[in-house]
């Protein structure tokens, strides 16, 4: 299998280096920035002699903006397809890329690496159980302080720091608008918002948001988003009508609260970061095997990058 790879910065490297190590080699770079790699790989700057390569697959790891370009030509000629989070930028944009996953052809997977975090995975195999009964709320919450995130860069270059590269905390920790949707439902309708720049750790994108919406089965879902928080902290919270859960995303733990028993609690110590990249891709790489459509699917990308745009969009329109 050829795979081709846009984009080679910390993701794209990542990408490449995953594809090696499940026995891929033959591997086509197209980038803009920079020269060389550490695997003599084949690089190109133009799209169409990059495409011109024969490519079975291909990985989009470039910056948000740049991924509808490259992503209509690649759904036009139904190359498979796995694009990192989230599809696109603008909702212009977005309706483009639906249209044509309506006939496109190829498997094609948005990069939802979070899905296949041990305690996400144990999460949904818990709630599927409904061992928890009706659920009345959950709580969706990931806090990271951005000058963290990169320590060999200056934030306020990073694209996470500007709006017009698709940066700020609805399109770059979309992850959680996306488990939201994952494990407890999309939204019936959105009963409040509150997106602000509040510090100076962005040029002039949002750095925090509070959303709640209320799902199909009368849940009430609250998903927090922010740059701000010194240290990393991550986690999902589910109260139902026969116990609670705790996932933590940032401690590697799933924790259950069971009516009449003792709580629960199961560790992933083993679990390394790169794991979720890796499952994901081995898991793309077998849909494309067996011809069958991812569970993170194209579509469901498209689901969360509408909800978290059209937000984005309200918010810069009055501000």
């Amino acid at each position: 299998m050829k795979f081709g790879v846009i984009g080679y910065g910390s993701i794209g490297n990542r990408h490449v280096d995953n594809l090696i190590k499940n026995g891929i080699k033959d591997i086509v770079l197209l980038r803009k920035i920079g020269k060389g790699n550490a695997h003599q790989l084949i690089e190109h700057t133009d799209f169409d002699l990059f495409l011109s390569e024969g490519l079975d697959a291909i990985i989009i790891s470039n910056p948000t903006y740049m991924h509808s370009n490259y992503l209509i030509q690649i759904l036009k000629k139904d190359i498979n397809v796995l694009v990192e989070k989230p599809l696109v930028a603008k909702q212009k944009e977005l309706e483009h890329v639906k249209t044509l996953i309506d006939n496109y052809k190829g498997i094609g997977m948005t990069a939802y690496n979070m899905r296949f975090n041990p305690c996400v995975i144990e999460t949904k195999k818990f709630l599927d159980s409904k061992l928890l009964g009706k659920i009345h709320y959950a709580r969706f919450f990931v806090g990271q302080y951005l000058p963290d995130w990169r320590p060999n860069m200056n934030h306020l270059k990073s694209y996470s720091s500007e709006r017009a590269m698709g940066g700020g905390v609805l399109l770059d920790l979309i992850h959680e608008i996306d488990l939201a949707f994952f494990l407890i439902d999309k939204p019936n309708y959105l009963a409040f918002s509150e997106i602000d720049k509040i510090s100076n750790l962005t040029k002039d994108s949002e750095d925090i948001a509070e959303i709640v919406y209320k799902a199909k089965d009368q849940s009430i879902v609250s998903i927090h988003l922010d740059y701000l928080t010194r240290g990393y902290e991550r986690f999902i919270k589910v109260y139902a009508e026969n116990g609670n859960l705790v996932s933590s995303l940032s401690e590697n733990y799933v924790k259950i609260f069971l009516s009449n028993s003792e709580p629960k609690i199961k560790y992933f110590k083993d679990f390394s970061r790169n794991d979720m990249y890796n499952n994901m891709l081995t898991s793309f790489i077998d849909c494309i095997n067996k011809q069958i459509k991812p569970e993170s699917s194209l579509l469901e990308g498209v689901s969360s990058n509408q909800f978290a745009i059209k937000l984005r969009d309200e918010y810069y329109e009055q501000n």
